[in-house]
């Protein structure tokens, strides 16, 4: 009797689509591709859409209408939907500068939900510049800054960066299939310092360079490794920690020798102008102005 009155409270896929403003056929496609909905099965196996999958379908299609890609907006939950509805098409970025102060402040109490709910939001309205520039850089200056006085302890400092990471991996990850060929991000071994890549990764992302962020702290003759396999268009490094530049000088040496000589090699971070000059190698370019790899991509591309 339960199960009986449960089903009869939903809704079929056309009554759903109806009551949420889609057609069938992009309920179907939002549920098959991006997995927005996950709708129940009654004895026949046919798809019911509860009042709550409803509602969601709605926000979502009300974000679509603004201009948000359902790519982007799928994988929110129902919170962030309305918190970013609530925000408005035209809200522009009044009260990003106080964000990273919030986020922190929920970290502080532990309240996981509220900051990842927040960075979610930010990654999904605002463009990869302002995201990087205003938030992320921010945030992580603020880390440093209340770890230093207390305030924060190690535990919340490394949940921070683990949320952040996962966060914007997957920005980075949204196109898995890519079949151009595509710019490499890593870091070499004793560069455990993943952030500053992620940047850059994401700005040339921002900029329709193919992606594939392989991490940090990879050996060049595995760099080089994959970029034969897959053809790589570029390879994109990040050093940072100026301990390790002599080993990260004999490191680029061993890529060169193991890269296809037409693959180009751009070092980003603190170490990179040094790198290059001493490197002397005409391939290997230092980057430290981040629209500079899209300029590069182009440039690589005819």
């Amino acid at each position: 009797m339960y199960m009986c009155c449960t089903f009869a409270s939903m809704f079929p896929v056309k009554a759903a689509a109806e009551l949420s403003g889609l057609t069938p056929e992009t309920l179907r496609a939002w549920e098959r591709r991006h997995a927005a909905v996950a709708p129940h099965r009654d004895a026949k196996g046919r798809r019911l859409y509860d009042a709550a999958m409803v509602e969601r379908l709605t926000r979502l299609h009300r974000l679509t209408d603004r201009g948000h890609p359902i790519r982007d907006v799928a994988g929110l939950d129902d919170d962030a939907l309305e918190a970013l509805l609530e925000e408005g098409h035209q809200a522009g970025y009044g009260g990003v500068e106080t964000l990273p102060g919030r986020m922190l402040d929920a970290i502080a109490d532990y309240q996981v939900d509220v900051f990842d709910r927040e960075l979610s939001v930010a990654i999904t309205t605002l463009p990869v510049p302002v995201l990087v520039a205003r938030v992320v850089a921010p945030l992580l200056r603020e880390v440093g800054v209340r770890w230093a006085d207390g305030r924060l302890a190690i535990a919340q400092e490394r949940l921070v960066s683990s949320l952040l990471r996962a966060r914007l991996l997957s920005v980075l990850n949204q196109h898995p299939r890519e079949r151009r060929p595509r710019v490499l991000f890593a870091t070499l071994p004793g560069e455990g310092h993943e952030l500053g890549l992620l940047g850059a990764a994401l700005h040339g992302y921002e900029a329709g360079i193919p992606v594939l962020y392989l991490g940090t702290e990879l050996p060049a003759l595995e760099i080089a490794r994959v970029a034969a396999r897959l053809g790589a268009a570029a390879v994109a490094l990040s050093s940072i920690d100026p301990v390790q530049a002599p080993a990260a000088l004999a490191e680029l040496r061993v890529l060169d020798g193991a890269l296809d000589p037409t693959v180009p090699v751009w070092v980003g971070g603190a170490n990179a102008r040094y790198l290059a000059e001493a490197l002397g190698i005409t391939r290997i370019q230092a980057v430290t102005d981040p629209g500079a790899l899209a300029r590069l991509s182009r440039r690589g591309r005819r």
